[in-house]
């Protein structure tokens, strides 16, 4: 018996030797993953325009005062950024950590900023937003703005978490039929997006499913439950397509596999 004790803790031995630091390298190694949306209503104005989506920090660091996320950004160099919510977590909220970032990338380029659910349920999100305007970030929670280029139009709008996604979405639009683009943190009401005929959305909140497995995809989402259909990517539906990011931090479980935190970049093409 001791002679079998001692060979299975040799195993577990080897076995934490790879273990602790492929999780550690899966949990903290960001990847960047460029997608390319086409449509004929961009605006010739907007061809090659590139938005990089943040989603889902939730107090995590990446480095000494966040220095690869920063670096990353600005090798990116994208025209604006948009944050898809839950830079803080309402479990042990930092306000700091999401502010130390904001700060070292204000100057890439604007940044159009979404609540997620923990910002709604953290108790500091008027804190939050108080400190994030001071930075210059535009918050488009249930509002609507236009980003100009060459003397064309895109139209951006923004929807606060929480209910009434439909009547929300169609006050904050209006009649307004110029090329859409939509922030919203949560994937699950991808049928809503697309009704009101949102040209493009970003998403977060699906944490890409917290672990991905081969042919099968993520495993788990809030909000969407087992075997989640919005995850990672983008989807597509009628004329609206959603790009659903994995996120960069975790909140309830704190581990991924094979889910790598991600940053989004999308780059815009004009068919016309």
């Amino acid at each position: 018996m001791r002679k079998i004790n001692g060979k299975y803790k040799k195993v577990l031995l080897n076995s934490s030797i790879f273990l602790i630091p492929f999780c550690y390298w899966q949990n903290n190694n960001l990847v960047v993953t460029n997608l390319k949306y086409s449509n004929k209503n961009i605006p010739k104005a907007f061809n090659n325009f590139k938005i990089l989506q943040i989603s889902d920090l939730h107090n995590k660091s990446f480095g000494d005062n966040q220095c690869y996320l920063v670096n990353h950004t600005k090798d990116i160099a994208p025209d604006i950024i948009v944050i898809t919510g839950d830079l803080i977590d309402s479990t042990r909220t930092n306000i700091d950590i999401a502010i130390d970032y904001i700060k070292q990338i204000r100057s890439v380029a604007s940044i159009y900023f979404v609540s997620g659910n923990h910002e709604e349920s953290s108790g500091v999100y008027n804190e939050l937003k108080k400190r994030l305007e001071e930075l210059g970030v535009i918050i488009l929670d249930d509002k609507q703005e236009f980003i100009e280029k060459d003397g064309e139009t895109l139209t951006l709008l923004g929807l606060k978490d929480g209910t009434s996604f439909s009547d929300r979405i169609k006050t904050i639009k209006g009649n307004e039929d110029k090329f859409t683009i939509l922030l919203a943190h949560k994937p699950e009401y991808f049928n809503i997006y697309s009704e009101e005929n949102i040209d493009l959305v970003f998403s977060g909140h699906a944490h890409g499913g917290q672990f991905r497995m081969p042919f099968v995809g993520g495993l788990y989402s809030p909000g969407q439950g087992v075997f989640p259909k919005y995850t990672s990517g983008m989807y597509t539906k009628n004329n609206t397509s959603m790009v659903v990011s994995r996120g960069l931090g975790n909140s309830g479980f704190p581990l991924r596999l094979f889910n790598r935190p991600e940053l989004i970049v999308v780059t815009l093409k004009s068919d016309s």
